[in-house]
């Protein structure tokens, strides 16, 4: 191989690597927005699940009232006298 033949070859391979860097750049950007979204979606879980450990709580006391009002009305239809 000649010179010329060795900077052909060089070059060609300097046009890999410069793309190969471009290629790397586009894929790092990409990997913050992909973070950044999943970073928004997240937040979006946490305030959700605290909504749902809130409407699980009333649950449990919507429960708790309908059992003493329905022990209150067996007693009250058995003749039980009931304190309030």
């Amino acid at each position: 191989m000649n010179k010329w033949e060795y900077k052909y070859l060089w070059e060609q391979e300097a046009t890999k690597v410069e793309n190969l860097i471009d290629i790397n750049g586009k894929n790092a950007f990409h990997i913050q927005e992909l973070y950044a979204d999943l970073k928004k979606k997240d937040e979006v879980i946490n305030k959700l699940s605290v909504k749902l450990n809130e409407k699980r709580e009333d649950v449990l006391k919507l429960k708790n009232l309908i059992k003493t009002q329905h022990e209150k009305d067996f007693a009250a239809a058995i003749g039980v006298e009931v304190d309030n």
